[in-house]
């Protein structure tokens, strides 16, 4: 299996920390979705039943991509030898691509799965699920290698010659991977082909998924940086491909210490209004010592790491601020 596992790894974090949409509220769960959707997700959450027992999971193979907790979605973890899935090929629905895991009162939860298609350069994203409600999106690795490591000759040298022994000089040029997640095994309140769970963080913190009802996805994102991780998960990742200096670092790295400290004193409170508004204010301080921070050119450079391209239904990632604060509406 020719793999870009690594980088969707990497992607996935970078994406994580640079973009977010606009307030949603409601348990929109399966609104929209035809029957023939439904009896598709029927068929994925049967073939993945199994592995709600992560020991299953790992006795058959599946192994964690490198990297942490990405946040708002979870560990994303591969099978080798699990499907290839390009562009034209009839997507087995019992079969993704991957597993994605959360930790959640000390043991891991499967969360949802995520399928992946590598396409050229001039395919569209795939038909996917039946009707319009999945949202695929893109990330072209050649773009965001090129971007990160332009000023790093020799890892890019490095790069581009595992791009051509894989990919380049067997004729296969898809280095675009085209995207889309299903949370079939635990309730999303933005609905089951979202790009990420609010109701993640709220969980790794012992709060009710309900606290993410009608709650911002700053909210969540300033509560993720609460947790035991959530300064190092997607922070370090995007710093390094910016190629932040030590200096540089060390403020952003503090500056995400004081935000989730801030965070934190909400959550002493146990009052939900409270928790929410002081998750937004602690992901606001952050954001704008990012933005302080941070150069155009190295925003620039993270943003090209983050998930671009169109889906269904207008769903399109086109943030090239590198900003953490993104506002988006996601019809």
């Amino acid at each position: 299996m020719k793999s870009l596992f690594p980088f969707v790894a990497l992607a996935a974090s970078i994406a994580a920390l640079t973009t977010a949409s606009a307030q949603i509220g409601g348990n929109h769960e399966r609104e929209g979705v035809g029957k023939r959707a439904e009896a598709q997700l029927a068929l994925l959450a049967a073939g993945i039943s199994p592995y709600r027992d992560f020991e299953v999971a790992r006795a058959r193979g599946w192994k964690q991509f490198a990297g942490e907790d990405t946040p708002l979605m979870g560990e994303h973890w591969f099978r080798e030898g699990g499907p290839d899935y390009v562009h034209g090929d009839r997507i087995d629905f019992a079969q993704p691509s991957n597993l994605m895991y959360t930790k959640i009162d000390g043991r891991r939860v499967l969360t949802g799965v995520a399928f992946t298609v590598r396409l050229a350069p001039s395919e569209p994203v795939p038909a996917g699920f039946d009707g319009p409600n999945d949202k695929w999106h893109v990330h072209d690795f050649e773009r965001a290698i090129k971007a990160a490591l332009q000023d790093r000759p020799v890892l890019r040298w490095l790069a581009n010659g595992w791009l051509n022994r894989n990919y380049r000089d067997k004729g296969d040029n898809r280095g675009r991977i085209a995207m889309v997640h299903a949370w079939v095994t635990l309730p999303n309140p933005d609905g089951v082909f979202a790009d990420y769970n609010r109701a993640l963080p709220y969980l790794k913190l012992g709060l009710p998924a309900a606290h993410a009802q009608g709650a911002s996805v700053e909210a969540a994102k300033g509560l993720n940086l609460a947790t035991s991780t959530g300064c190092k998960d997607g922070v370090n990742g995007a710093l390094w491909i910016g190629n932040a200096n030590g200096e540089t670092t060390k403020r952003i790295r503090a500056a995400c210490a004081t935000a989730a400290a801030h965070v934190r004193e909400g959550l002493a409170s146990g009052d939900k209004s409270r928790i929410n508004a002081m998750g937004e204010h602690g992901w606001a301080m952050f954001d704008a010592a990012w933005n302080r921070e941070l150069t155009a050119t190295q925003r620039q450079r993270i943003a090209a790491m983050n998930e671009h391209g169109e889906g269904h239904g207008g769903h399109s990632h086109r943030d090239q601020s590198g900003s953490p604060h993104r506002h988006e509406q996601h019809d």
